[in-house]
């Protein structure tokens, strides 16, 4: 494909053929979606991932074999740094998409936009799902919200390439938490919007990164939560420190009902359940700071 299309779909790939090929395939699956290409940034050594980008790509598909292995964080940087479209989704290969994952996201592209994603869905297997609703609702998701959590899971985030480049694109140093930390750059940069229908699938299953390093990952959690407050929460920083402390500790009982290992992160994160208002239900406090006007940062 020559030229700039509109949409870059571009998947880090590293030895699972069986997934990469079902990721291709929701690709392959979108309707009314002729300005699109796909990328395949290949951090293994199969040739079969070139076989299949050929085959479910065709001319809209480009394969890319990485001279030196990058790791998943660089592997995603290469995805933007390939893209040619205005707009990129990186799609990790074990998850997929729905068949009108464009239809939802499509209409929302505008300038001065930087990202808009679905509501995903997760589990082992992608379940069959009925067809959202014509015009579904749209939440907005500024900065302040990023002190509860990430948007969306990975799957489905379409951003600006420019402005995700501008921001120097996902930061290694956050390792398995580096989607959550760019993600709230890129709200920081310009708005951020929540499709409130599902339209991508985010595969859970044993040995993932993110299960092998949640003690790391619930540490670094809360030190994005307190540069959250620092920046978003400077006119009232105490209220800010409670809601990282709060959501920090809902974090920690679930990983402790998941997991048999008692790191020290661990430990340090359930004692915010002390605090006064920690046994409050976590919808009650999300409605609540839903509801607040916000402030602008300092």
């Amino acid at each position: 494909m020559n030229g700039e299309p509109l949409i870059t779909f571009a998947i880090p790939a590293y030895n699972r053929p069986h997934l990469l090929a079902e990721a291709l395939a929701g690709i392959a699956a979108q309707r009314g979606g002729e300005d699109f290409e796909v990328v395949v940034c290949d951090d293994g050594r199969l040739e079969e991932n070139r076989r299949l980008t050929e085959q479910f790509a065709g001319e809209r598909g480009r394969y890319l074999r990485n001279e030196t292995p990058l790791g998943a964080v660089g592997n995603w940087n290469r995805c933007l740094r390939a893209a040619r479209g205005r707009w990129v989704t990186v799609l990790h290969e074990d998850d997929t998409l729905y068949p009108w994952y464009l239809d939802l996201v499509r209409p929302r592209l505008r300038e001065g936009l930087a990202a808009v994603c679905t509501r995903t869905v997760q589990g082992d297997t992608a379940p069959e799902l009925a067809e959202p609703a014509e015009s579904p609702a749209v939440l907005a998701y500024p900065p302040r919200y990023f002190i509860k959590s990430s948007m969306t899971p990975f799957p489905g985030v379409l951003v600006r390439r420019k402005l995700a480049l501008e921001l120097g694109g996902f930061d290694e140093r956050w390792g398995p938490l580096a989607d959550y930390e760019f993600w709230y750059r890129l709200a920081c940069a310009g708005p951020i919007e929540v499709v409130r229908a599902v339209g991508a699938f985010y595969r859970v299953s044993p040995g993932q990164w993110t299960e092998s390093e949640w003690g790391r990952m619930l540490g670094l959690t809360h030190l994005l939560r307190l540069r959250i407050v620092r920046e978003q929460f400077a006119r009232s920083p105490r209220l800010g420190r409670w809601l990282a402390r709060f959501f920090t500790a809902r974090n920690a009982q679930s990983y402790a009902q998941r997991f048999a290992e008692r790191p020290a992160a661990l430990h340090r994160a359930l004692r915010f359940k002390r605090m006064a208002g920690s046994g409050l239900p976590s919808g009650w406090v999300w409605a609540a700071l839903r509801r607040s006007p916000g402030e602008s940062p300092s």
